[in-house]
């Protein structure tokens, strides 16, 4: 009994020592909460921040609520690639566009991004096909230890270690290289306007430069985007390095539709896929919460085709943290089953990190503010 009331009393005075402010900034840090700002506010008070084990932001903003029992905190600007993505109101539960106020002040605090962790991830890289006579499941399992670390406002670099587990899919072979490794640089130019710009090596043995944009009002069911990149194979056996020259070019353009009473999108993207395969491919996705599962069908020169793909968080996201590192689990592991493999048939491929349509999806404020 004693010692809860030292415990309450030591806790009052740390709190008149380094203000209530801090004293929730500490909280959210050690609850693995990065780049936390308080900002002021026309009617009160907002708390910037991101926090990276989350793939859907509603799960972290309601953490941060949590965390923060300041009534006079009247609203977050999650931040995601150390851009700020909106104003979530926690009295109306809505999610508005940051105004140039609000993202100067982001600016003067993030001259430099200093308050984030050395995140590292553990993601599993898994491949699989079916149907071969004499073996008729084959698979590729590896495990990858990357991190991602923020020069600048917007401007990050990847890099890791790829480590094989299993291959009896061919090709690869069981050596440990590089895992996708890239600079990326994100920005948001005016508001519902975003892009994103990669160069380095990336999956399905592919290295370039990688460019999408995309129009995405989160309170609109109507979204479009663009998605480039120039392209050549790379190989590790061992090691050594070969590569190819850059010489293939991905242009595609894409529409999505969004019922927001059942989380259903409806995507129609087309024009030239990888290996200059020119084409339609549709998706339809449904959202559980953090669980993304969708079907599409493709028709293009090579041929047609279809599959199934899902995204998810792997458990148990957080493995240990400290106050300047973290290690955890990744945030969203993809997978895309086609049942088409003589030829790659309305096919692009992974750059390492979400692509901005899968990542924007989550922030529809419909879908954050009605779970």
């Amino acid at each position: 009994m004693k010692g809860s009331y030292f415990c309450l009393v030591g806790v009052f005075y740390l709190g008149l020592s380094m203000g209530y402010g801090q004293v929730a900034k500490l909280s959210l840090e050690k609850a693995g909460f990065e780049q936390v700002h308080r900002m002021p506010a026309d009617s009160g008070k907002l708390v910037i921040w991101e926090h990276r084990n989350f793939r859907n932001p509603h799960h972290s903003l309601l953490w941060a609520d949590r965390k923060v029992g300041d009534s006079s905190v009247t609203g977050f600007i999650p931040l995601y690639m150390n851009r700020p993505m909106g104003v979530y109101d926690r009295q109306t539960l809505s999610f508005r566009p940051v105004t140039a106020g609000e993202r100067a002040f982001f600016r003067k605090k993030n001259r430099l991004p200093t308050g984030y962790r050395w995140n590292f991830r553990v993601s599993p890289d898994f491949s699989a096909r079916f149907g071969d006579r004499k073996t008729p499941f084959r698979s590729r399992t590896n495990l990858i230890l990357d991190t991602r670390v923020y020069l600048l406002p917007g401007l990050s670099v990847q890099t890791g270690v790829l480590v094989p587990i299993q291959n009896n899919l061919g090709l690869w072979g069981t050596h440990w290289r590089l895992a996708p490794s890239h600079l990326h640089y994100f920005a948001i130019p005016l508001p519902h306007h975003f892009v994103g710009i990669t160069a380095g090596t990336f999956f399905q043995d592919r290295y370039g430069v990688h460019f999408q944009y995309r129009y995405d009002d989160f309170d609109k069911r109507w979204r479009m985007g663009l998605e480039t990149a120039y392209t050549g194979y790379y190989f590790i056996p061992g090691r050594k390095l070969y590569t190819d020259p850059l010489s293939d070019v991905i242009l595609l353009l894409d529409v999505e539709y969004r019922l927001n009473k059942m989380d259903l999108t409806f995507r129609i993207s087309g024009g030239q896929f990888i290996g200059r395969d020119r084409g339609v491919r549709g998706d339809l996705i449904r959202q559980f919460g953090g669980v993304d599962v969708g079907l599409f069908s493709a028709i293009t020169v090579n041929g047609t085709s279809g599959g199934f793909q899902f995204a998810f968080p792997l458990f148990p996201g957080k493995i240990a943290r400290g106050r300047r590192w973290e290690l955890r689990t990744t945030e969203e592991f993809r997978w895309e089953y086609n049942y088409s493999h003589a030829a790659p048939i309305g096919r692009t491929f992974r750059i390492g990190m979400p692509k901005l349509s899968d990542q924007l999806r989550q922030y529809n404020s419909f879908f954050i503010g009605n779970q």
